[in-house]
């Protein structure tokens, strides 16, 4: 389950319960509304720049203004807000912010899927199990649900559990766009290239533009980069701000070992708006800044990054390196 997409896919519905609240509400709580955006916004930017903890603060402030009252803005809040916490490396407050998301909705298949994830980074393999249960049993129809599990569960290196989600999300029936994506997904992430093409190149026949990136990622598997390419550039032509995908075209690049053009794939992703991944991007570019033999940019880019990320032992390392080139 990508988390970007859930986003989205959340968004229009609060957009509209903001919408009914500021309307229906006095000149008080319209106010109140309008500094929980704002709370919010400033949040969204911390995580931009990588400052995860200062984004934690803004969401707090945020959930603060309207202590008590929990619509679609207040849940949208949590979700970044327990991103954040995971990406600070704050598990544990992760899954308490998941559990409080959960405890308001009960059927959330996104927070029972997301605090699975949390409780396998933990190592808590019991709790990761039982709450992937309740995502798909609550979202029984989502094979790219199903996709996610599975890879988790490898992850973890629970193949048992995992065979079972893949052969559960295998069974979803359909031949319409969204069926043929998730099979497309779910033979892809158990190495099926062959059927994965087949059903992908089904979906985006249907007009389902979403099967270019997994495409893309077929191909990449297989080591057809140039082809990889044209399928990922497809999809970011609707996706322009998915910097995971841009990082990852940065990432053929510098395996093709053009640098100059893996730069401007990291620095495109580096300026999307909402970067989840940030840190890998720009490590990316100081990477291959590095391997162009551009010791000068390299190590004036690892000095900024280093303001951002201190406690990084292995770009100390390589920053005492470059000034000595």
């Amino acid at each position: 389950m990508n988390y970007n997409k859930k986003i989205k896919r959340f968004r229009a519905a609060w957009c509209l319960a903001l919408l009914t609240a500021v309307c229906a509400c006095g000149c008080g709580d319209k106010k109140q509304v309008e500094s929980e955006q704002a709370y919010r916004q400033q949040g969204l930017a911390l995580l931009d720049q990588g400052d995860y903890e200062g984004a934690v603060d803004a969401f707090n402030k945020a959930l603060q203004e309207r202590v008590g009252i929990v619509s679609n803005l207040e849940e949208d809040i949590n979700f970044y807000k327990a991103h954040a916490q995971m990406e600070a490396g704050s598990v544990k407050d992760a899954i308490a912010t998941y559990s409080a998301i959960i405890d308001y909705d009960k059927k959330n298949a996104d927070a029972y899927y997301l605090r699975g994830c949390a409780y396998i980074s933990a190592g808590q393999a019991k709790e990761a199990a039982a709450d992937f249960q309740k995502a798909a049993d609550n979202d029984k129809k989502n094979g790219q649900m199903y996709a996610g599990i599975y890879e988790q569960l490898v992850l973890a290196g629970m193949l048992d559990e995992a065979a079972a989600y893949l052969d559960q999300g295998l069974k979803i029936k359909g031949d319409d766009a969204a069926a043929c994506l998730s099979r497309g997904r779910l033979y892809y992430v158990s190495g099926n290239y062959e059927k994965a093409e087949a059903e992908l190149n089904a979906a985006l026949d249907k007009k389902e533009t979403t099967a270019n990136l997994y495409l893309g990622r077929v191909l990449k598997a297989q080591g057809q980069q140039e082809e990889a390419t044209a399928y990922y550039e497809a999809y970011l032509e609707e996706n322009p701000n998915d910097s995971k995908v841009l990082y990852e075209l940065g990432q053929i690049s510098f395996q093709e070992e053009n640098y100059e053009q893996a730069v401007s794939w990291f620095e495109e992703g580096m300026a999307c708006k909402n970067v989840m991944n940030k840190r890998e991007l720009w490590a990316g570019k100081i990477a291959a800044l590095e391997h162009m033999g551009n010791f000068e940019a390299a190590k004036q880019e690892m000095q900024v990054y280093l303001e951002s990320y201190p406690n990084d032992g292995a770009a100390q390392r390589e920053f005492v390196f470059l000034k000595t080139r």
